[in-house]
């Protein structure tokens, strides 16, 4: 939150320094606030892997999108790459190259992704069974990926 002063001469270095202590206060105590998680829309499904965790989290279909939130913990994004897959009846419908989506960063190796896919030249059924593929890819080429799969049926939303 910034004010607009027109002329700063008429307010005394007290009143500008406080002013200034009250802006730095809510710009680190915003900053401070720990990210959080969205509340889970569905059964939460998680599958434990090399140490970490897995978890598909959200899933919502509309007739403009899908889009999907799911949680990685015990990787670190400096070693490994996330990815996803979206399928139904077995046709890839998207990844996550081609999507927009988010990233909520909980700490250095637990972190909850939102991906989304444009469906609108898509025609698909009014419910539909979602099949997510969550890839942890390794940045050392030696390794081997990881995917986890999860399914979820889930009915067309109006908006």
């Amino acid at each position: 939150m910034e004010w607009m002063i027109d002329d700063p001469r008429q307010f005394s270095d007290v009143d500008r320094a406080g002013g200034n202590v009250a802006i730095w206060y809510l710009k680190v105590g915003y900053l401070l606030k720990k990210p959080e998680m969205p509340e889970a829309n569905i059964a939460i499904q998680t599958q434990m892997v090399n140490g970490g965790a897995i978890s598909l989290r959200n899933a919502d279909y509309t007739e403009n999108q899908i889009k999907i939130g799911y949680e990685v913990k015990g990787f670190s994004l400096e070693e490994y790459n996330i990815a996803y897959e979206l399928y139904h009846d077995g046709h890839l419908i998207s990844t996550s190259g081609s999507t927009g989506g988010g990233l909520i960063e909980l700490n250095e190796k637990h972190h909850y992704f939102i991906g989304h896919e444009n469906i609108t030249e898509m025609n698909l059924p009014e419910s539909i069974h979602l099949n997510v593929e969550i890839k942890v890819i390794p940045n050392d080429f030696r390794q081997k990926s990881i995917t986890s799969s999860f399914a979820v049926s889930l009915d067309k939303e109006v908006q």
